[in-house]
């Protein structure tokens, strides 16, 4: 990660999805979330690492499945989702209750803190 000119390195521990302490946004057969991504909260020490400031709250996306829902939207280990339609998160399973009571078909919104600023993001279900 480059912040301000200098290269940052944030440890990350990879496991398969659905497996380990993360947790998976809205759970899933066979280990395979329906947005395609599994959270973690956002501890002192992790908002340290990222250099986030205390008004960041929420959750820490901590691995992508490749073509799901979350990676089209162009989430990434790192990131933080601080919001989904609209209304504030404030750990990995908030996110993961709300995004699991979107409904099918349906896309969600999410507010997204990455690298210093904020952005939104929507979800599209994947089709099938």
């Amino acid at each position: 990660m480059v912040r301000d000119s200098k290269s940052t390195s944030i440890p990350v521990t990879l496991e398969a999805l659905g497996g380990g302490k993360g947790t998976e946004s809205a759970g899933g057969e066979h280990g395979k979330g329906r947005w395609g991504l599994r959270l973690a909260d956002l501890t002192p020490d992790v908002r340290n690492e990222l250099q986030a400031q205390a008004s960041v709250h929420g959750a820490i996306v901590e691995d992508v499945l490749p073509g799901s829902p979350a990676d089209n939207a162009g989430l990434q280990r790192g990131d933080v989702i601080m919001e989904v339609n609209r209304q504030s998160v404030k750990s990995a399973a908030d996110v993961a209750q709300m995004l699991s009571n979107v409904p099918n078909g349906q896309d969600a919104l999410v507010l997204v803190w990455s690298q210093g600023g904020s952005t939104f993001r929507v979800l599209h279900p994947a089709q099938g």
